[in-house]
């Protein structure tokens, strides 16, 4: 447990060094997103995300923060939909030319599913080729206590 916390330590040393080349890269994209969990036959539809990450490019490892606004809509029998502001946190690995991001949020914002506003989290996994192309694999749990996991795959654009 303690090699675990010195590490995490060094992780957190590395990444949140030379604040001054760290840039907000902000983003948009669209993708899929599924509910597996859902008993009706239609469990896919679209999904939206824009938002930002503020990261220092150039470094091999570096602590990222950000904002997102997501948003989906799965056409079935019942129609669900839903829009949410999450803030992130992540950690961008890699060289310049590709980084592997893992990151995660809490979401606010409205479900129809659940039929009113509240609160969950994000976790996911990006891919970012070069300075623009990302794929981005998230799992967004619009309410924790009303447990339907969504499973989505953005093509985000960055804009540099």
């Amino acid at each position: 447990m303690k090699k675990l916390f010195l590490t995490l330590v060094a992780v957190l040393a590395f990444s949140s060094g030379a604040f001054a080349q760290r840039h907000s890269t902000p983003y948009a994209g669209i993708g899929v997103t599924t509910n597996f969990r859902s008993a009706e036959v239609g469990r896919t539809g679209p999904a939206f995300t824009a938002g930002f990450r503020n990261y220092n490019r150039l470094s091999f490892i570096s602590l990222g923060l950000g904002a997102e606004a997501f948003g989906y809509v799965i056409p079935s029998q019942r129609t669900t939909a839903g829009a949410f502001a999450i803030p992130e946190i992540g950690v961008a690995i890699g060289p310049s030319i590709f980084k592997v991001y893992p990151h995660s949020g809490f979401m606010l914002g409205y479900d129809s599913a659940n039929k009113a506003f509240g609160w969950g989290g994000k976790e996911g996994l990006a891919f970012e080729f070069g300075r623009h192309l990302t794929i981005d694999f998230s799992t967004y749990v619009p309410r924790y206590n009303f447990y339907e996991a969504l499973y989505a795959v953005n093509f985000i654009w960055r804009f540099f």
